[in-house]
Formats: C-alpha cells, structure tokens, sequence
C-alpha cells in the first residue's frame, strides 16, 4: 500500500533552502581545509567545525531526498501537489488605508 506524502513547501522553496546550505557548507569547508584556517582553527574550535560540517552534510542530504521525493511526486501524482497552506501576500498598492491603521 503506497502512502500519499503530501508536502507543504514549494520547489523553489526548497531549492532556496538547499542553496543556503550549501553556502554555509561551503564557507565551513574553507575554514576546515584552507591552509591559513587550519592554523587558526585547532582543538576545540576545530572540533565544532567538523561537527558543524557533519550537520550540514546531512542537512543537505535530506534536503536533496525531500527535492526527489517532490520531484517524483509531481510526476506520478500532480494533483497531490496541491499546496496545504497557500501563501497570499498583498503589497503596497493592493492594501487600502484600513490596512495601514
């Protein structure tokens, strides 16, 4: 029996969120591995680097799994796609002086 996952989240959303990961990912990575850093960074310092560095490993593989899945999803069952919390935003011009009160 195949459960129905229904996802809240936009893909751009959650390629928002992967490339966010990866930036940090990225700039722990330099701090780990680049020459100068690696003489700053010893003991205990280095420690939370590298647990730091372990967590976005993961954060980012989860997130690559959540993409395939909605991916797939999309695919085999579009019209399970539908969002369960649209977000309806109103700017500036759209908003009546009420609103400004």
């Amino acid at each position: 029996m195949q459960t129905e996952t229904r996802n809240t989240e936009t893909l751009g959303a959650l390629i928002d969120k992967l490339s966010i990961v990866n930036l940090k990912l990225w700039h722990c990575q330099e701090l780990l591995h680049s020459p100068n850093a690696t003489e700053q960074n010893q003991g205990e310092e280095r420690t939370k680097l590298e647990a730091k560095n372990t967590s976005l490993l993961g954060q980012r593989e989860r997130l690559i799994a959540v993409i395939d899945e909605w991916v797939n999803q999309a695919v085999t069952n579009p019209e399970g796609m539908l969002l369960a919390n649209p977000q309806n935003k109103i700017y500036g011009r759209f908003r009546t002086d009420e609103q400004h009160a």
